[in-house]
């Protein structure tokens, strides 16, 4: 349905409005840009900023790296290296889902996965932790659905459920594809060794070639290596830093790795189905 599939798409921005509030490269002030990740990603998206950002953090301390990275813990809906899901092999269940992963990760992984978050995941968090601010922006979302749909449209309360689980399926394919770009296709590092924070951006993340749509598509996340390298710059400033960064790392050896929009979606679901390939080998 085209208004589910704008849905999902703003559902999407708000995702990554949600990022940058998260980063604190809104505004530069830390309770604000909280609150306001907060904002969007609970009205937005139905989710816990809170618990976005332990999770993220990880995340950028150690990306790729075994153990540490949590964006690679993600059995047993999704495999992104045969490192990762070698000791699981046998599970009845990964043995059948993992090997068909390059076709479900879009429509189907990412809508579980967001489903699970809304549903479960993040509501656990937020009880948990009181985090009653963030309780108060999902309810808000509810709410709005339901008017929207109720009050405004007409819409029966079966159709209003099934839109918010059909815009939540283009939102969840829409961004969890776009981050999966950037990473999830490279080389991993061994829980035991070690990378300095420069080798990190230059190893283990690769950049997105830009341009004015792209740009805009994936919120300027496309710049995922100056991402890296400066968590807490705004965005939208990778645009003029990219040149730079990419003069310092010719100037010492490092490999700046930026690849078209569509060689790197072609790179993220060939690893996907190479690590499919890996689970169904005897």
């Amino acid at each position: 349905h085209p208004a589910a599939m704008l849905a999902g798409i703003g559902t999407g921005r708000s995702g990554w409005w949600m990022h940058e509030g998260g980063h604190v490269s809104i505004t530069g002030n830390f309770k604000v840009d909280h609150r306001l990740q907060e904002f969007f990603f609970g009205v937005g998206s139905a989710m816990s900023a809170s618990w976005w950002r332990v999770q993220h953090n990880k995340h950028h301390c150690a990306p790729q790296k075994l153990q540490h990275d949590v964006d690679l813990d993600t059995l047993p809906l999704v495999a992104f290296n045969s490192r990762i899901v070698e000791k699981a092999k046998k599970n009845k269940f990964i043995k059948f889902w993992i090997p068909l992963q390059n076709y479900l990760f879009g429509p189907v992984t990412c809508f579980f996965v967001a489903t699970f978050w809304q549903i479960y995941l993040h509501p656990r968090h937020m009880n948990r932790a009181k985090r009653y601010n963030e309780m108060f922006c999902v309810a808000l979302r509810y709410l709005l659905t339901f008017v929207i749909g109720k009050y405004l449209i007409g819409a029966s309360i079966g159709a209003i459920i099934g839109f918010h689980f059909l815009s939540v399926a283009f939102g969840g394919s829409y961004i969890f594809t776009n981050f999966a770009l950037s990473h999830t296709h490279l080389p991993v590092l061994d829980k035991d060794k070690h990378a300095h924070w420069t080798e990190y951006g230059a190893d283990y993340t690769i950049d997105i070639t830009p341009h004015w749509f792209t740009n805009w598509w994936m919120g300027y996340l496309n710049y995922q290596i100056e991402h890296h390298l400066f968590p807490c710059m705004p965005q939208y400033r990778f645009v003029k830093l990219a040149p730079r960064v990419r003069a310092f790392f010719k100037a010492n050896g490092l490999k700046y790795d930026c690849r078209d929009y569509f060689a790197a979606m072609h790179d993220t679901f060939s690893n996907l189905k190479e690590v499919g390939e890996f689970v169904s080998a005897p």
